[in-house]
């Protein structure tokens, strides 16, 4: 459990979605720890490490990770960090990705994009809102809508808790008259940066350009709060990719993610050596 004055420098520090501790906390279960200049959550005999360090970005990211797991004994690690540095067999690993990240202010859009912008904004109106039962309906059409790891499920479905505990994540919504059309949720739970964590769109009401008009929105209330930056999260896919890149995003970040299993006498020697 972190502290106050702990969450004081994650707040000032953060600059990844992995940072906000209300969100990793409400969609993993597990809980918040600062080790040094790192984030981990513990759940159980499982630990995850966040390998991005807060404030020094040339600490040691290695002799943390073995610090961590010295100190909370875990069985297994998911461990995300701009690359793995454990010998490949001792880990199951998964793709590569980049965090995407857009300067503020936002100098100009693209014709295009304005164009979109403007379109869908004859036909929808964006308010911020609470999260509801038409929310909900949306977030279960989307899941079943798509192919999706039961790990990101479970993301989508941990969106009611994140919103319920977090002081600052923000619902935005569109409808067409009384129709909810999508709604984006967007953090700013931190000093300079803003967050960009969730587009859910209707499969049945589409009104074209309905999620530029929400990053639009979005944009101008990261502004308004004087953040440097929204962090996009990651590429995911081309489709993903082209949205963030047309509105002037670009990669700042590699993202590498593992799953480790650790042995009862791997996890002893390690204690013994430390």
């Amino acid at each position: 459990m972190l502290s106050t004055e702990e969450r004081r420098l994650v707040y000032e520090h953060a600059y990844l979605p992995e940072h906000l501790t209300d969100y990793v906390e409400a969609v993993s279960g597990a809980e918040a720890h600062l080790l040094d200049d790192y984030l981990c959550f513990k759940l159980r005999n499982h630990l995850i490490f966040i390998g991005y360090p807060l404030k020094n970005k040339k600490r040691n990211t290695q002799k943390a990770y073995d610090a961590a797991c010295k100190r909370f004994r875990p069985t297994t690690v998911a461990i995300i960090a701009p690359e793995i540095w454990l010998p490949p067999q001792t880990y199951e690993a998964h793709p590569e990705d980049c965090y995407y990240r857009l300067d503020l202010p936002l100098a100009s859009i693209d014709p295009e994009v304005a164009y979109m912008v403007r379109r869908a904004s004859r036909d929808l109106k964006v308010s911020p809102t609470t999260f509801g039962k038409e929310h909900k309906r949306l977030v279960k059409a989307f899941l079943s809508s798509r192919e999706l790891s039961q790990e990101q499920k479970e993301i989508y479905k941990g969106i009611p808790r994140y919103l319920k505990r977090s002081r600052s994540a923000l619902l935005l919504e569109a409808r067409k008259g009384d129709d909810l059309v999508a709604f984006n949720i967007v953090d700013m739970g931190s000093a300079h940066y803003a967050f960009y964590l969730f587009n859910i769109r209707s499969i049945e009401e589409n009104v074209p350009g309905a999620s530029d008009l929400l990053f639009h929105e979005m944009v101008g209330m990261a502004q308004a709060e004087g953040k440097k930056a929204l962090n996009l999260g990651l590429g995911i896919h081309p489709g993903v990719r082209r949205f963030k890149e047309k509105w002037g995003a670009r990669p700042f970040l590699t993202h590498a993610s593992a799953l480790v299993t650790r042995k009862p006498l791997e996890m002893g020697r390690l204690a013994d050596k430390l």
